[in-house]
């Protein structure tokens, strides 16, 4: 049974396109004109009625328009489709993503979130995948002193995580050395999970020399992939949240960026979307944060290796322009996985 017949589907469909340029309250005689008078004002006033109560439009104020409400917001979202081509001017910004010859994750992230921003004139966030799904590439120890040396894990990806450990004994460099030729021999191209598992079956039969060096090799490990509050966040474009006339309210605009600011919340929340590959739109409350109960936020995920996923997005006003947006964030995804394939 449909939801809609197909007059208010069409009225509906018009108040949001009007709603979504203007940020004012839609009157019926706006939309008879936009109809060409096909339906008299009368008409859509007594459609946009039955679509108020059926919850889908409500009226700020006795003698104004209407204005849609967020279930009117993920009804127009759901009706567009999750792929498509962005503009021809939005294409040749985003072919600067393909011209410079990449060698770290890092620099992609920042480009990407740089242009997502230019693009959707909202704030963009690029987030890298977790440590453990990432791609072992290499390790090398550097001795600092007798009992302290420093391990340098580098992903696939180019990304490097940092960490200084104190041994019990004086280590040669010959045994660091030929650990680390053994390991990125071996274990080379192996996600970070399965490093750990496999360092700890190599403690079982491993020589007394390695068994030490082991040992801290795979609690640095732990050390890196329980730090997830640690994954690099780019984001750009919160100034362009000034001046739109949802953000009016200075405090409200303070508590939106306060929770920008908050990279575990931010985590916590664009994590969720990872289960779902692809575009993910979130309304309003659907976030389950707060500060964000005015503003929707467009994801999608790009991918390093198989089970390797990143996510960016897109956060704005609920009224944001999602047949243009929506293409632009999907491209861009895109874009950095086929990038990230031929790194």
């Amino acid at each position: 049974m449909e939801l809609f017949s197909e007059r208010e589907k069409t009225v509906l469909e018009l108040v949001m396109e009007h709603y979504i340029l203007s940020a004012e309250p839609i009157g019926s005689g706006i939309i008879s004109r936009t109809m060409k008078n096909k339906l008299s004002s009368a008409t859509i006033r007594n459609i946009m009625s039955d679509l108020e109560s059926l919850g889908f439009l409500y009226k700020p104020h006795s003698v104004a328009g209407r204005v849609p409400t967020p279930k009117a917001f993920r009804y127009y979202v759901n009706s567009l489709p999750r792929r498509g081509i962005p503009g021809r001017n939005e294409l040749r910004v985003m072919e600067t993503l393909t011209k410079p010859r990449y060698t770290h994750l890092e620099e992609i992230m920042e480009d990407a979130s740089k242009i997502l921003a230019a693009l959707s004139s909202c704030t963009s966030i690029v987030i890298e995948p977790k440590v453990d799904m990432m791609l072992f590439q290499e390790v090398e120890f550097v001795k600092l002193s007798r009992h302290t040396i420093l391990m340098v894990f580098i992903t696939s990806s180019g990304t490097i995580h940092k960490r200084l450990v104190e041994t019990d004994d004086d280590l040669a460099l010959g045994v660091l050395a030929e650990m680390k030729g053994y390991m990125n021999e071996k274990f080379g191209g192996m996600p970070f999970y399965a490093l750990k598992e496999a360092i700890l079956q190599d403690l079982q039969k491993d020589r007394e020399t390695f068994t030490m060096l082991y040992a801290k090799i795979r609690d640095t490990l732990d050390t890196i992939i329980g730090e997830e509050e640690k994954r690099e966040v780019y984001i750009e474009g919160t100034s362009k949240m000034i001046g739109v006339p949802e953000f009016s309210d200075i405090e409200k605009l303070k508590e939106l960026f306060k929770a920008l600011e908050n990279k575990e919340k931010l985590l916590k929340l664009f994590d969720r979307c990872l289960r779902q590959k692809g575009i993910n739109v979130l309304i309003g409350h659907e976030s389950d944060v707060r500060e964000m109960q005015n503003i929707s936020i467009i994801m999608s995920t790009y991918q390093i290796s198989e089970k390797s996923w990143g996510i960016l997005g897109v956060i704005g006003p609920m009224r944001m322009n999602y047949s243009k947006i929506i293409p632009i964030v999907d491209y861009t995804a895109r874009t950095m996985t086929d990038i990230l394939r031929i790194m």
